[in-house]
């Protein structure tokens, strides 16, 4: 069983872009590796909370994706905070060079959503597909730090941060 995994993780991680990407449609590159984050969720509600989490990005698919492990709270604030349930997604992000774009797909227990990544400036602005309610922005994206928002549309179609999360790059 034990090289089966390897041979999984082996053929679905990739150590670089795929040379048939373009280099400026590499919005997610600068991501690759591993984040702390700070993360707060249900801003300016009673609900607010507040915990570290990471935040781990990988190259996969022949250099085509990026995927993701988001963990929130952290595994070591898991145990501390006694939140076994909490949230453990992936999401996996493919080049589409027909539209230019990134296609996205995330999902965590229960949840599976899709989007579509456009740059816009300098943010990167990820849009649910089915209802436009919900979009994701990476923004302020540096080698040590990256700025994360999700936002929804309330009831009078204006955008409001639901989550915000500040993460940093993890020290080799």
């Amino acid at each position: 069983k034990r090289k089966m995994k390897s041979e999984f993780a082996d053929a679905l991680m990739s150590e670089n872009r795929n040379v048939n990407m373009p280099e400026e449609m590499d919005w997610f590159g600068a991501l690759i590796g591993d984040w702390d984050m700070i993360w707060r969720q249900d801003i300016g509600t009673e609900r607010e909370f507040v915990c570290k989490g990471e935040w781990i990005f990988s190259r996969v698919l022949n250099g085509f994706g990026i995927q993701d492990l988001f963990i929130v709270p952290s595994r070591e604030e898991r145990i501390r905070l006694n939140m076994p349930d909490a949230e453990y997604g992936t999401t996996i992000r493919m080049y589409c060079p027909n539209q230019q774009n990134w296609q996205v797909y995330y999902t965590c227990v229960g949840e599976y959503t899709r989007l579509t990544a456009e740059k816009e400036g300098e943010q990167i602005v990820i849009t649910e597909q089915s209802a436009k309610r919900m979009k994701w922005v990476f923004s302020d994206i540096s080698d040590k730090r990256f700025h994360w928002q999700n936002f929804v549309l309330d009831k009078d179609d204006k955008w409001v941060v639901m989550c915000d999360c500040i993460a940093t790059r993890k020290q080799c």
